[in-house]
């Protein structure tokens, strides 16, 4: 075989790629042909093609009819990427950092590694945001919601910031997270979100946890009575109790 013919064979193959990449990203592509465009890349995929693995990463960016299918097709992508491993890793990475949704991409990473690399990318991602306005704050969410199910220390530490953030549902989300971490580190970054937070829903969510967790209020107490909404009360021992529906303290 020639150089030349050896080449055209190699642009050949590339084209019918990357124009399988093209179909099987496409929500217009009707299901047949997007299916058979996807099992064509998934199979490169597992060849190790660098361009194939970034494909199927940009799948999780399309949503695609019928839901039912398109949620199939992206386990499909899901357990390649898992079985593939460590050479889908940097592609991985780099789509926690730049896709605008990354649940999926979590998945495959908490799959595929141990639970310190997958705490440490994280806290990494996490590290490149700020408080700031974003266009699209869902990365930054996701990545908060994700930190929330590790219950460490330093990761707590990590969250508090986001208590400042401009955008709503992410500091409620903050609020959430630190709450199921249950850290007394957060008591009083907590409490300052109850007392001074914008949103009456940040302010709500942190006083269900104050409930949930049997916090003190300590250092607030003066402010927390005029914040209560119904169905909560300030007992004497300077803790917000949830009420039953007779009013009296929920067991």
């Amino acid at each position: 075989m020639g150089i030349f013919s050896y080449f055209s064979k190699e642009n050949r193959h590339r084209r019918r790629l990357e124009g399988n990449i093209r179909r099987a990203n496409n929500r217009h592509t009707p299901k047949d042909y997007r299916q058979a465009a996807l099992y064509e890349v998934m199979d490169e995929a597992r060849k190790g093609d660098p361009v194939a693995i970034a494909g199927l990463l940009a799948r999780f960016s399309i949503i695609a009819e019928p839901s039912i299918e398109d949620e199939k097709e992206k386990e499909w992508v899901s357990e390649t990427l898992i079985q593939i491993g460590d050479r889908a890793r940097p592609h991985v990475c780099r789509a926690l950092r730049s896709a605008e949704s990354v649940n999926w991409v979590q998945r495959i990473l908490r799959n595929t590694v141990s639970k310190d690399e997958y705490r440490d990318e994280l806290l990494s991602v996490l590290n490149d945001f700020d408080t700031e306005y974003e266009r699209n704050p869902d990365r930054k969410m996701q990545t908060i919601m994700a930190l929330g199910e590790i219950v460490e220390e330093p990761v707590t530490r990590a969250l508090l910031r986001f208590l400042e953030d401009v955008n709503e549902t992410v500091r409620f989300q903050t609020v959430v997270a630190l709450a199921h971490h249950g850290n007394e580190l957060a008591r009083e970054p907590l409490l300052k979100t109850m007392c001074e937070d914008e949103s009456l829903r940040v302010r709500n969510q942190a006083i269900e946890s104050f409930a949930d967790l049997s916090w003190s209020t300590s250092g607030y107490k003066k402010k927390i009575p005029d914040l209560l909404p119904d169905g909560y009360k300030h007992d004497g021992s300077g803790k917000i109790v949830k009420l039953g529906k007779t009013g009296h303290p929920s067991v």
